[in-house]
């Protein structure tokens, strides 16, 4: 059984701070805007992330896309409901937007994010 190095478990660790603290800026913006139903897509991208974690390439590749529309989504409310929206709104949604694009690119080049993700699918009870 191979073991697994620093540089891949720091990856992921880096990955898990990245997804906590985009989930922490989205429940307290859902809260500010009171926004009930974004409970349930909080909760949705919490289930996907832990598929991630656990290695699965279908999970990498929905939280990738979430991602992608969480960044399109919300630059184009910031954009389209502007004179609408307090600033704090809007400045919780570009850096919410900002937040997922460099989640975004993380997860689609950093090398030993995907040592980890292939070592995790060989030994899926590890770690």
């Amino acid at each position: 059984m191979l073991q697994i190095d620093q540089s891949a478990l720091k990856a992921r660790n880096t990955l898990t701070a990245m997804f906590v603290v985009l989930c922490i800026l989205d429940a307290t913006l859902v809260f500010l805007a009171r926004d009930r139903w974004a409970i349930g897509r909080i909760l949705f991208t919490i289930v996907v992330m832990y598929f991630v974690l656990q290695g699965r390439k279908w999970a990498k590749w929905l939280m990738m896309a979430i991602c992608s529309f969480l960044v399109v989504a919300l630059v184009a409310m910031v954009i389209a409901l502007k004179a609408k929206l307090s600033t704090v709104l809007i400045v919780g949604s570009l850096i919410m937007a900002a937040l997922s694009t460099v989640i975004l690119i993380y997860m689609a080049s950093s090398k030993d994010l995907h040592f980890y993700f292939s070592w995790k699918r060989q030994n899926p009870s590890q770690t």
